[in-house]
């Protein structure tokens, strides 16, 4: 199950299951947690309103009570999603240092994506979402972790960690495409310890030898 938790403002997603944990949520919680289950083990045409409703053990007219259909429910994932990823990066904006924070952030957004590759492609692979109908939490959780790296960019500098020319307002989006990249190409298998072509030698390595040569390329020589 899902609850969520106050960090900066924003609220976050966060998983817990077993003795002590939150009660099932309203049903509108549950058919975005079935969807997101179905969509994982069957991909997005796997996931119809029917399917929802006979795993939820509900008919599909209660989907249509909470949902106008399986746009609108897509929608709801991909907040959820963004929540989600958002809890996942957050650990790393608590570093004193901010430098480390960078590595973190990376390091988690990179885990995220390969922990979670279905939901990180709705996230990403879906249609850009339309900001001036954006609620002000919505559009708080969609800015979150890029801002939150930004300030440790800015802190970083102001500390005389980061190179004079280092633009704290753009490095954070060159990170970001990096990182993205990086996660992408791993959940896609193009970079795998199985490759039959390129195959890395291990994948853990990989993402810490990724992360140091990024964070490296901001840094004083």
């Amino acid at each position: 199950m899902c609850y969520v938790e106050q960090v900066s403002g924003v609220e976050l997603v966060k998983e817990s299951g077993g003795a002590g944990s939150p009660p099932q949520g309203s049903l509108k919680e549950d058919i975005v947690r079935v969807a997101i289950e179905l969509g994982t083990e069957l991909g997005e045409d796997g996931l119809t309103m029917r399917g929802i409703a006979s795993r939820l053990g509900v008919s599909a007219t209660a989907l249509y009570q909470h949902f106008d259909g399986k746009a609108s429910i897509l929608r709801a994932i991909r907040f959820h999603g963004l929540q989600k990823m958002n809890s996942s990066v957050a650990p790393a904006f608590d570093q004193a240092d901010p430098i480390v924070g960078i590595r973190e952030c990376i390091s988690r957004y990179v885990e995220f994506g390969r922990t979670n590759p279905w939901l990180y492609r709705v996230l990403f692979e879906g249609d850009e979402i339309d900001f001036t109908a954006l609620a002000d939490d919505e559009r708080n959780a969609m800015g979150y972790s890029q801002e939150q790296t930004r300030r440790c960019f800015a802190a970083a500098k102001s500390a005389g960690k980061l190179r004079p020319d280092v633009d704290v307002d753009t490095a954070p989006y060159l990170l970001w495409a990096a990182a993205h990249g990086l996660a992408t190409l791993m959940i896609s298998r193009r970079i795998s310890e199985k490759h039959p072509g390129f195959p890395v030698k291990d994948e853990s390595e990989f993402v810490r030898n990724f992360v140091d040569l990024a964070v490296r390329g901001f840094t004083p020589c």
